[in-house]
């Protein structure tokens, strides 16, 4: 039977979302629950037919706002024909302006029974924690920002996905690919892909794994179209929010990443199909992919990433930034200024929140990834706070990757003071100001060796000279 699909769209705050029942499919990929141990933890995994390609593993069994643990399995290069598939509707949309439905049908008749949202995201090709997305998934982890539902700003706050795990291993990194790939990135203004929702702020890249990479050694932007399962029914009694006027009491919404979609805006069949495929796991690959799913990974490999591409990863937003920027619109100076007098309030009205802990690392992460020079003012103001010490050893945490004068200055100045509050921070000073010292030391030319004149011996060259000429003539 052939797999039958719906689609309708909509339009959520100005961004539109395709939202996309599948039915009656083989379900030859997606995600699905293959959970052992049930009392332990939940498990699911992103498979591809019998491949068990990711897991995700939730070790907290009641808590969703918990991170998780990822893992790649296996790679797509087992997996038949998709990634032909793949690139195939990776074309039709971006190159060839297919509608979503239309450009992704090869892969969507293969796609696992279920409700999904459909829609475009700019993608940062790291794990959320500043390392390289390609081979950071070889190993076992924890990953911020992979919790089910955001640890920072909860169920209010839409945090689209923005971080990618591969599906294709490490071993499949070439030099001559990517040359290819960043002679056709430099060519458009941006890297492109497809990309399958797992858990929180994270997604499976489905294609083009040499472009992102071009992409990020370019200083492109790499756009995704994603697949993203609606698994999650909520009311807006959830939500901490006061209830806008657009808001009903007791609204209830299908809960994605990026967007809460009211019910009352999603066709009958649509809902039907959502209410009769989310708890159903059984499908004809589900016991080969729970068996396939505990073996160890066959990805390993000992290839290495050039050095320039990792040390880009570092200037990129890790999960906290993206998350504090989805929850403060913006963070004027007059609540700057409260925060750094150990207020929460102002107005009557909480700044950030309620804990001045919780606002500090908030705001810093908010002010990163929106204003780098607010940023590097804050904390320095915060350390020269003796007041605020409650916050210092965090802000002395934060500053240790980023190489700043500024910051080198501060260090030094409180490993000078004789103040008994900077006592716990000062370990962490000297290695930052031993770390700068190296970073802006430039190692100094060797000299050149001075020459050495060499001393003629004339006397041997004349006697060399007349014996020449006496071994000439007794030739001739």
């Amino acid at each position: 039977m052939k797999t039958s699909i719906a689609s309708e769209s909509h339009i959520i705050n100005n961004k539109e979302y395709t939202i996309l029942g599948v039915s009656t499919s083989p379900g030859s990929f997606g995600i699905c629950n293959t959970t052992i141990q049930r009392d332990r933890e939940i498990k699911e995994t992103f498979f591809i037919g019998h491949e068990a390609l990711i897991n995700v593993i939730q070790k907290s069994v009641n808590d969703k706002f918990s991170n998780k643990i990822i893992c790649q399995i296996s790679s797509m290069e087992r997996c038949g024909d998709f990634s032909r598939r793949v690139a195939l509707s990776c074309t039709d949309y971006f190159e060839n302006n297919k509608n979503i439905q239309a450009a992704l049908q090869p892969i969507l008749d293969y796609l696992k029974n279920g409700l999904y949202v459909v829609y475009e995201n700019e993608m940062i090709p790291t794990d959320g924690g500043g390392n390289f997305f390609w081979p950071s998934y070889m190993m076992s982890h924890e990953f911020g920002g992979s919790s089910t539902f955001s640890s920072v700003c909860k169920l209010d706050y839409d945090v689209p996905p923005a971080f990618l795990v591969p599906t294709e291993g490490i071993i499949t990194y070439g030099e001559k690919a990517l040359n290819t790939a960043i002679e056709k990135v430099k060519t458009d203004e941006e890297a492109v892909g497809i990309c399958f929702h797992l858990t929180g702020m994270f997604c499976a890249l489905l294609s083009n794994h040499h472009e992102a990479t071009a992409a990020l050694m370019l200083n492109k932007k790499i756009r995704c179209l994603v697949i993203e399962p609606i698994r999650y029914i909520l009311s807006s009694n959830d939500f901490a929010h006061e209830k806008t006027s657009e808001e009903s009491e007791n609204e209830k919404y299908l809960y994605t990443c990026c967007a809460k979609i009211p019910l009352s805006k999603v066709s009958q069949p649509l809902l039907e199909t959502f209410f009769i495929t989310r708890t159903c796991e059984s499908g004809k690959y589900t016991d080969s992919v729970i068996y396939n799913s505990e073996k160890t990974s066959h990805i390993k490999s000992k290839k290495s990433l050039p050095k320039d591409i990792t040390d880009k990863c570092d200037k990129l937003p890790d999960c906290e930034m993206l998350q504090s920027a989805a929850m403060i619109d913006f963070l004027s100076d007059e609540e700057i200024n409260a925060l750094l007098q150990g207020e929460t309030m102002l107005n009557d009205n909480y700044i950030i929140n309620k804990n001045y802990y919780t606002s500090i690392t908030i705001a810093l992460s908010y002010l990163q990834y929106k204003n780098f020079s607010k940023f590097l003012e804050f904390a320095v103001d915060i350390l020269k706070n003796e007041e605020l010490a409650a916050v210092h050893q965090y802000v002395a945490t934060r500053l240790q990757p980023i190489m700043n004068e500024k910051i080198s200055n501060l260090f030094h100045e409180l490993l000078e003071s004789e103040s008994p509050v900077y006592g716990p921070i000062k370990t962490l000073a000297e290695k930052y100001i031993k770390r700068y010292k190296a970073y802006i030391e430039i190692p100094p030319e060797k000299p050149r060796p001075e020459a050495v004149p060499i001393k003629r011996n004339l006397e041997n060259e004349i006697n060399a000279l007349e014996m020449a000429k006496r071994i000439q003539s007794s030739k001739n």
